[in-house]
């Protein structure tokens, strides 16, 4: 039994190392950067089923709607999408995705209003 904790402890201990290098390496940014627009990704294609519209308005639109449509969910992930940008798209699609934001919040509040 000792012998099944200490093996446990050393497992564990790998992971926790490989996970500090990581963070130490710079991985955290990366990765935090690819599941913010794994997020963004995935609401877009969202709004796009419900609020076409809303999703198409502001200029910022063009690089958020354009990699949302080029997504196929069946056959990749949200995150493997993003991975696959380039790099200079992928930061694109993120200094965008704010702007596409408010653009399609002001474009829910302008139907309100019409409604």
């Amino acid at each position: 039994m000792p012998e099944i904790v200490s093996q446990r402890m050393g497992a564990e201990r790998g992971r926790v190392m490989a996970d500090v290098a990581e963070l130490a390496g710079g991985g955290l940014e990366e990765r935090m950067r690819r599941e913010a627009a794994a997020h963004v990704l995935i609401t877009a294609r969202r709004l796009l089923l419900v609020a076409p519209r809303a999703a198409a308005s502001g200029r910022a639109a063009g690089i958020v709607l354009r990699v949302a449509r080029g997504w196929d969910p069946e056959a990749t992930t949200a995150v493997e999408h993003v991975e696959a940008l380039s790099p200079a798209e992928l930061d694109a699609f993120l200094a965008a995705a704010p702007r596409w934001a408010v653009s399609v919040r002001a474009a829910g509040v302008a139907t309100a209003r019409a409604a």
